[in-house]
């Protein structure tokens, strides 16, 4: 599907950049969260990723990826973020603001 192609492409652009392996990716109906991250490189994106701007899901898949080298939330993990998507900020304001409305689509 184009959403799973798309959250493919920035995966796979961000785990280049940092020199990290992806074993597999795959979308599902969350609605808890964006995206995780396996200790054995499996990423899961929410499909609703799809309705966000280019630029959120672009986040979510640098969040997920950064994760195959910090598999925490600590400083030196959003240090991470942060030298790959610089405006990460903005982006995640954008889920908190908006991500209600995007939970509201069913399959």
């Amino acid at each position: 599907t184009l959403a799973r192609e798309r959250l493919m492409t920035s995966s796979d652009y961000f785990a280049k950049l940092l020199g990290c392996k992806i074993k597999s990716i795959t979308l599902r109906d969350t609605t808890t969260r964006w995206g995780s991250c396996t200790t054995n490189g499996s990423l899961m994106y929410s499909w609703r990723l799809m309705m966000a701007p280019r630029e959120v899901q672009n986040y979510v898949a640098a969040h997920e990826v950064c994760h195959l080298i910090e598999m925490n939330h600590s400083p030196n993990y959003w240090k991470l973020v942060e030298s790959v998507v610089p405006t990460y900020k903005a982006d995640r304001s954008w889920l908190k603001l908006n991500g209600n409305l995007l939970h509201q689509y069913k399959l």
